[in-house]
């Protein structure tokens, strides 16, 4: 795709704000110069972030489903203290969840708050970001400017007793409207793609007693909530992550919940007695309140004609192989001097995949029409810093595909193998495709990251080798209950 071609389509992403068709996104690209069958445009769509499915075979962006709608937060005593607040996870999942929050823009009366560096106790700032959840909550925390000199990776991943965020002023609304401890601010989008917000005070009753019109809002605002948290658990299940369910929650429930007396999702998990954050592997889901998060359930369950498919096609085409991973392998052996096309189809596809002599010939020849373009670019001495992390990355990769295989094939009910452990293989998997991804496509941000992805997959591979022997033992109980004696 040519690069312009690709920033116009980036630009339509995060900024239309209408709901659109297939058909509506076809006939933009057509007017960039580039056709696309309905099944690559749904395809497409399906698979960008900044795009959500709605029901009637209608998209839209998330420009379109948060611009113009409104949030709130109370910023904590310490905050109010030194008059500034910081923006943390609150303004989840309202903006795009790629940017940072030192680097969202609010505003009042017109004018943009100033920024502010604020010094915090960790516990007290790891809280301001507890909805990113518990793992990436210190390296939310590490990435503010405020804190350069922090390096996570040479402190394990433990941030110091005091940390600094880069905050927004509070002086303007202290100034015209006396805002003080215990007021809320109502925040509303402006403008999704560059992140800016408008702010209002919304001032508490100076009668702790005294219940307003607003108050009773706000209660049934949380009940509301509740219910479409609860019903969001057993319809579409853990999600990618806690802003996914959150997003999905505010785009189906928006006219209920995006409204000027609305509270935050921050205070409902302070008091809530049914919802909180609970483990998912060595990741973080809102869920029911001290219950273990499943890996499978009604959102997704195999239909019949998926189940009837054998394990290959599924794995074909649900694991289907990126071109990265492919290029991945390549590189490795040019970095090892070598190029052997017959040892990189066992790491696309795990050794029980059984392929034709015509769909082996093909493999090699794809390998080899690769490895021609790859060689043409490669330098050995660029790649020297990052070649033994791939190689790292591969083995990884090889061992937890051939897993998942392994389970796909033998498992007639994926509910009676350890939750946990399978939820931490899905996540082990996925994180290295990324880092093979990174390694790949964007070589000099892995370099910068090296550490950071030295000591991520040494821990994925002591994780890897906690969970792996029980899930061996199920696919061998799953095998064997799978054999009928006949008599």
């Amino acid at each position: 795709m040519k690069v312009q071609a690709e920033t116009l389509i980036n630009r339509f992403l995060r900024t239309y704000r209408n709901s659109f068709t297939y058909k509506d996104f076809s006939r933009m690209l057509v007017k960039i110069g580039i056709r696309a069958s309905r099944r690559e445009c749904e395809e497409y769509l399906q698979t960008n972030s900044c795009v959500f499915s709605l029901p009637e075979g209608l998209f839209i962006t998330r420009a379109g489903a948060f611009t113009n709608k409104y949030f709130s937060f109370k910023p904590g005593r310490k905050e109010v203290e030194q008059n500034a607040f910081a923006a943390g996870g609150r303004c989840m999942p309202f903006v795009d969840p790629e940017v940072l929050p030192s680097t969202l823009v609010f505003s009042y009366k017109g004018e943009t708050l100033p920024k502010v560096k604020v010094e915090f106790d960790s516990g007290t700032a790891a809280d301001m970001f507890a909805l990113y959840g518990e793992e990436f909550a210190s390296q939310y925390i590490a990435a503010d400017p405020a804190n350069e000199e922090i390096d996570l990776a040479m402190q394990d991943f433990d941030l110091p007793p005091k940390v600094r965020l880069t905050a927004n002023s509070l002086e303007p609304l202290v100034k015209y409207c006396g805002f003080r401890y215990g007021d809320r601010i109502l925040c509303r989008v402006v403008d999704w793609d560059t992140g800016l917000i408008d702010v209002t005070p919304v001032k508490r009753d100076d009668n702790p007693m005294q219940i307003r019109a607003d108050d009773l809002e706000r209660q049934n605002w949380y009940d509301v909530l509740e219910a479409s948290l609860l019903e969001g658990f057993a319809r579409i299940g853990p999600c990618s992550s806690i802003e996914e369910q959150l997003a999905r929650l505010f785009i189906q429930q928006g006219r209920m919940l995006c409204t000027p007396e609305c509270g935050s999702v921050e205070e409902y998990l302070q008091q809530s007695r049914k919802i909180a954050y609970e483990p998912f592997g060595v990741e973080t889901r809102l869920w029911l309140s001290g219950e273990d998060v499943p890996a499978v359930g009604k959102w997704n369950e195999l239909s019949d004609g998926e189940a009837s498919d054998g394990a290959e096609a599924r794995l074909l085409n649900d694991l289907a192989v990126p071109d990265y991973i492919l290029d991945a392998c390549i590189a490795n052996q040019l970095f090892d001097k070598r190029y052997e096309p017959e040892e990189i189809i066992p790491v696309l596809l795990p050794d029980a995949v059984q392929l034709t002599p015509e769909e082996h010939k093909y493999f090699l020849l794809h390998i080899d029409t690769r490895h021609d373009i790859l060689k043409r670019s490669y330098n050995w001495f660029a790649d020297f810093a990052i070649g033994e992390i791939r190689r790292k990355a591969l083995a990884l990769y090889k061992e937890a595909s051939t897993l998942i295989f392994e389970i796909d094939r033998s498992a007639t009910n994926l509910e009676r193998y350890p939750q946990q452990e399978l939820v931490i293989l899905s996540q082990i998997f996925s994180h290295v495709m990324r880092i093979l991804e990174m390694v790949q496509l964007n070589p000099n941000a892995a370099l910068e990251d090296m550490d950071e992805i030295q000591l991520s997959l040494e821990g994925m591979e002591c994780n890897f080798d906690g969970i792996s022997s029980d899930l061996l033992d199920m696919v061998e109980t799953e095998r064997r209950n799978g054999f009928v004696v006949i008599k």
